[in-house]
C-alpha cells in the first residue's frame, strides 16, 4: 500500500482513538497486511501484556472494497483494540464495542458485502505418512485444525482410515500431494 494509503488508514485509527476518549492509544496500533485473508477484511487484536494493539488487513479484498467499506473497516477493527485496551477482553460484538462504534458515528455491523468472486485460498492439508494406504495419492489427509491438535501432543484419529495419530506418526505438508476426495 502507498504512503497516502498509509496516512489515511492512520487517521481513521486516530479517529476512532479519539471519539473513544483514548487519542493517546493511536500510537500503539500497528497495522498489518495478510494475502491469506479471503474472507475477512481485517482482524485486530490487543497484547496486554505489551500494551500494543495490532490491525491486520485483507491484501486481495482491500482492493475490491470501496472507500466507505475500508473507512468503516479500520475503524471497526480500531474499536475492538479500543475496548480490549480499556476493558479487558470483552465480548467481541459486545455491547461495550458497539458503544465504541457508535461513539464513531458508524452503526455496529459484523460483516462486510465485498465480492469475494475468485478468491479462494488453498487448503492446507498434512499427508499422514504412517497410513496403512500404500499409494502416497491415497494416504489420508487431515486438516490443518487436526494437525494442529496433534502437534499440541494431544492424540488424535483418522476420520478415514480411524488410524490413532499420536507421537510416534510421522504427519508432513501435503504441498506435492493433490488429495483425493474422502
Amino acid at each position: 500500500m502507498d504512503k497516502d494509503e498509509d496516512m489515511q488508514i492512520r487517521g481513521w485509527i486516530a479517529f476512532a482513538c479519539e471519539c473513544n476518549g483514548d487519542p493517546e492509544l493511536d500510537d500503539s496500533i500497528m497495522v498489518e497486511w495478510s494475502s491469506r485473508f479471503t474472507r475477512r477484511l481485517g482482524d485486530a487484536v490487543y497484547f496486554r501484556s505489551t500494551g500494543l494493539g495490532r490491525i491486520r488487513l485483507s491484501i486481495p479484498l482491500w482492493s475490491r472494497a470501496s472507500e466507505q467499506e475500508r473507512r468503516e473497516t479500520v475503524i471497526h477493527e480500531a474499536c475492538h483494540v479500543i475496548v480490549d485496551s480499556k476493558f479487558g477482553n470483552a465480548k467481541q460484538h459486545g455491547v461495550e464495542w458497539k458503544a465504541a462504534m457508535r461513539a464513531c458515528d458508524l452503526h455496529p455491523t459484523r460483516t462486510h458485502q465485498i465480492d469475494r468472486t475468485g478468491l479462494t485460498r488453498k487448503k492446507r492439508l498434512f499427508v499422514v505418512l504412517d497410513c496403512p494406504n500404500q499409494d502416497l495419492n491415497k494416504k489420508c489427509h487431515v486438516g490443518v485444525r487436526l494437525h494442529n491438535r496433534w502437534k499440541n501432543g494431544e492424540v488424535v484419529t483418522c476420520r478415514v482410515c480411524a488410524l490413532v495419530i499420536d507421537g510416534s506418526v510421522k504427519v508432513e505438508p501435503a504441498e506435492a500431494v493433490i488429495p483425493q476426495p474422502m
